[in-house]
């Protein structure tokens, strides 16, 4: 089994595609939650599934599958957090108060960056897993090369062709100083430190 952790707004849809391609009928997509090991036993997997993609916890189901093989994606939290502050600010889910009271207080995006559950976002998904705990770990801003390593690593026979869904503008059309890009920086320290572990153990292959 391959359970592949999305964490929001690092491509996780462009990589659901490509997950497509490989296991196709074999693949269970599915947020409706975001999944803990409290909540799993009340997901519908099919009992032939071979990979499943959606918002996960690390350890949501440890239980199901013990020897699952785990991969997530990363991206620069600086630009994962432009991004997440677009979104909301623009397509709001307006069935989520949490959302909702962001949404109408419009803190500026240092102000957003500092919210405890936007800070190291990540970590909210990987929990206390280290990236030695990962099949695989890609990283946005090096998707082809990252994806070129995923494929060998879970024995893809062939690499599928990448799709890219819900691309956005990153921090170019910001007009950021370099001392608001240090604060959220500092906001998403945690997060550094485990995306640089990760690089190491998980670099691109090259072109």
């Amino acid at each position: 089994m391959i359970i592949s952790i999305h964490i929001p707004k690092t491509g996780g849809s462009s990589f659901a595609k490509v997950l497509n391609e490989v296991y196709a009928d074999k693949l269970w997509v599915n947020y409706d939650l975001q999944w803990k090991s409290e909540t799993y036993r009340s997901a519908s997997i099919p009992d032939d599934a071979e990979c499943l993609h959606g918002h996960f916890e690390f350890d949501a189901f440890d239980s199901a599958y013990p020897g699952a093989s785990k991969i997530t994606w990363l991206r620069d939290p600086v630009e994962r957090t432009i991004s997440l502050y677009r979104h909301i600010m623009s397509r709001p889910d307006r069935q989520n108060d949490l959302i909702m009271d962001i949404y109408r207080k419009r803190p500026t995006l240092v102000e957003f960056s500092s919210i405890p559950w936007v800070c190291n976002q990540a970590l909210n998904y990987l929990g206390g897993s280290r990236p030695c705990d990962y099949g695989f770990v890609g990283f946005l801003e090096t998707f082809p090369e990252s994806l070129k390593l995923c494929a060998k690593l879970l024995g893809w026979n062939r690499l599928p062709r990448p799709v890219w869904e819900n691309k956005g503008k990153g921090m170019d059309d910001f007009d950021l100083l370099e001392e608001d890009r240090q604060s959220i920086r500092e906001n998403n320290n945690e997060e550094y430190e485990w995306r640089e572990e990760a690089r190491r153990l998980f670099p691109p292959e090259e072109k």
